[in-house]
This record gives structure tokens, sequence and C-alpha cells, in this order.
């Protein structure tokens, strides 16, 4: 009987056959397969019953081979008996050798062949399906929007829980474009990770997953990711007290810009970097250059299509100006440019209404006034932040505000009693912050 026919008559591939006769006692079949050997034995004579009894007991050097009908080519098959054992023949460098002379022409192609469909099997399967992906991309949006008005602590535990949950499959088998797929959804959730560790005041952390971000956006060659990741490297720089290095890594990210966004974006990120090095001409040029880059086109599906964190709209670029302008000591642009960011996210939707960024604003707003002179327009406009809940106290809140006590202990404000009224506020505030906060408690349990 030949493998064929032998294959045929237990209703299996004959491939598998051939598999089974290479791996000798390596094999151990499955359930429903060696039950259909141990079927066609049992129908078996009582001659071939007692052969296979009598094959068993022998020592494996000793037993007969089975028989299977001869090929033409046997004789030339002396140093292989299944195309794994051919192809390490390959692998081996068959052709410096004389084992090239032992390999039939018809084996050679059929195992290339057969390696082949068994790779392309192996390649198509995947452990992740397009709902799968799409439920993940649903869950990045949603939580890169939700930050915005969201405590950042329970936030950064759902980043961890959905990122893990990525990690997982990552672990696994997928296609290539879905493998790019899950590492764009591991970069944002990075970026996402760094974003709320700086809120946090790591600032050392979210050096770490920004550059986690990085490699994935790397991985995946997705150039949003890049500018994006780019331009929250900078802010951990600047942040840090690293300003030289933080400009290197906001001009970096211009290469990768591809979106009207995120060119407008790193600008202005490179923009407050040189006022705080107190470079006007270098800030103006930024400025200028933020004004060419919003008469182009060009959009991202990070920046523009799932905005929220990734975002850089309208009221953000005020309070961005404003930074600025404060840190050049100009009042009037900074009063200007904070109000506007102030009026925009309180009349604006409030799903879009960033109570970090508009905190900030209004800790400028009143600086702005303090460098004008005016102890009540300062006042008015920071009591509103100092009733912020202990929960959304960001770290850059108490840093923005600890610069405010410094101008109102200066001499132009030191005697007055509400310089000394407002002062103690501040300091009440920054005695608790969110980077204190600890987990929220389940009052349930």
């Amino acid at each position: 009987m030949s493998i064929r026919e032998f294959a045929a008559h237990l209703g299996v591939h004959e491939r598998l056959v051939s598999k089974w006769e290479a791996g000798g006692t390596r094999v151990h079949p499955r359930p429903v397969n060696q039950a259909a050997l141990d079927t066609s034995l049992a129908r078996s004579d009582e001659v071939v019953r007692a052969r296979f009894a009598a094959m068993i007991d022998q020592p494996l050097i000793d037993r007969p081979t089975p028989e299977f009908d001869a090929r033409p080519d046997d004789s030339a098959r002396a140093q292989y008996s299944s195309d794994a054992e051919l192809l390490t023949l390959v692998d081996n460098g068959a052709m410096r050798g004389d084992a090239l002379g032992t390999i039939s022409e018809r084996d050679l192609i059929m195992a290339a062949a057969h390696e082949a469909s068994e790779h392309a099997g192996r390649a198509e399967s995947t452990n992740i399906g397009a709902t799968t992906l799409e439920q993940f991309d649903a869950d990045v949006t949603r939580i890169a929007n939700d930050y915005v008005h969201a405590s950042p602590v329970p936030m950064m535990v759902e980043m961890l829980r959905v990122r893990r949950r990525v990690y997982r499959f990552l672990e696994g088998h997928q296609s290539p474009a879905d493998t790019g797929h899950l590492y764009l959804l591991a970069g944002t959730l990075s970026g996402l990770l760094a974003n709320a560790s700086t809120d946090l005041g790591y600032h050392d952390a979210a050096g770490e997953q920004a550059r986690a971000a990085w490699a994935y956006a790397e991985l995946c060659g997705h150039n949003g990711l890049r500018a994006w990741t780019r331009g929250m490297q900078a802010l951990i720089e600047y942040w840090s007290e690293r300003p030289r290095r933080a400009v290197q890594l906001a001009q970096s990210g211009q290469q990768y810009a591809d979106s009207v966004t995120a060119k407008v974006r790193l600008l202005n990120i490179e923009a407050r970097i040189w006022s705080k090095l107190g470079s006007i001409s270098d800030t103006e040029r930024c400025i200028r250059a933020v004004d060419l880059a919003r008469s182009q086109t060009g959009t991202d599906e990070l920046h523009d299509e799932m905005g929220g964190v990734f975002g850089f709209d309208e009221p953000k670029s005020h309070y961005y100006a404003g930074a600025t302008y404060i840190h050049l000591g100009q009042a009037e642009p900074a009063l200007t440019a904070t109000d506007r960011a102030i009026d925009l996210y309180a009349n604006g939707p409030q799903e879009q209404r960033s109570y970090g960024a508009e905190a900030l604003a209004r800790v400028d707003n009143a600086a702005a006034h303090l460098i004008n002179g005016s102890l009540d327009g300062a006042a008015d406009s920071v009591l509103p932040v100092l009733e912020l809940a202990e929960d959304k106290r960001i770290a850059q809140l108490e840093e923005r505000l600890t610069g405010l006590r410094h101008r109102i202990a200066g001499p132009r404000f030191r005697a007055a009693v509400e310089a000394r009224t407002l002062d103690e506020r501040i300091e009440e505030f920054c005695g608790a912050s969110a980077a204190r906060g600890m987990l929220p408690i389940d009052p349930t349990l």
C-alpha cells in the first residue's frame, strides 16, 4: 500500500502520513487520528496484527521499514526521509557538497511548495479580529477625550488596563497590518500615560512613557504619533528645566508633522520654550510660523480625528500664547490671549472643556494682572482655580501658583492685606494636589 493509499484509507492527508513515518517514536497522533489507526489495525488480518506486534517489541534500529510502495528515487533519499530533513540539508548548504546528488528534484520542488503553503497558512492566522481592534480604537478615543475633564488618577487606571490588554494581544500572532495597528494603540496609550504622569508631577516616569510611545511610533511608522510624541518629550524637558534640549525635540518633530494641527502645536511649544530662554526673536519667529502653518492643509487621525489630549484646538492655542507672553513679561498680549482662552473654554462644549488648561490660563491671566499692578484683577482670575477639587490639582498648577506667590511677595504688594489673604489661599491650595492623592476608594467595599 502506498502512502497516498494508506492516507486515503485512514481519511487523512498523505503529508500527515509522511510526517508520521519520518517522526518514528517521536510521533504522537491526535486522539481522533490515533483512533483511526487503532480501528484500521483491529480490522486487519491476524498476519498484519502479528507483524505489528513483533515490530513494536523490537529495538527501533532493528525494525523493518513500512511496506509502502517503493519509489524510483528511494536510493537517492538516503540522507532524508521527510520535508523537514530535506530542508535541513538545504540549510546546511547542500549545494556545496555531495548532498545535492542525493536530493530528488521532485522532492525538492514539493518540499518548497509545502513549506510555502504551511508558512502562508500560519501568516494568515490571527489572534485578533476586526471587532476587537474597533473596540480598542473606541476605548483610546474615549480615554483621550474624557481625560481633559476627568481626574488624572482614575483615568491612568483605565489607560493601563487597556494597554495591558493590547500587550497581551501583541504577545500572540496576527497579520502584520494588525500588529502595526496594535503598536499604534500601545503608542497612543503610552503617550496618554506620559501626559498623565506629567500632570501628577512625575517627569522621569513621563519621559519613560514617552520613549515607549516613540518606540511604538517607529515600529508602526506613524508620523502623527511621532510628531505628537516629540512635542510631549519637548514639554517634559521644558518642565524639567532643560529648555535647550526641549527646543531640539520640538524642532525634530516638525519633520513628521503632516497635519496642520501637529505643526501649529509644535511651533507653539517651541515658542513657549524660547520665551522661557528669553529669546524674543526666536519666539516671534515661531509665532509668525504659526500663522503660515495655519494657511496650509493636511490632517492626521491622531491630532484631528481622535482629538482630546492629542488635539490642539483654538482655546489651547490661546492658552499657550498667554504662557509664552508671561515668560517675556508682556502683560497686554498675555491678558488678551488668556482672556480669549478662558472665554472659549467657559462657553464651549463641556466635553471639550479642559479644566487643566483653563486653570493654567487663569493663573497666567492673574500673573499678567500683577505685572500691570492689579491685585484685584489677579484675585478675580485665580479664585476659581483655588476651588478646584483636590483630585484635579495637577502638578503644573502648583508650580505656576508658586510663581504667582513670588510676584505677590514683591515690594509692590507686600504691605497689602489682600495680597496676604490671597497668598494664604494659594498656600492652602498647594498643600493638597492630585500628585499627593490616593487612589479613590469605592465606598461600597
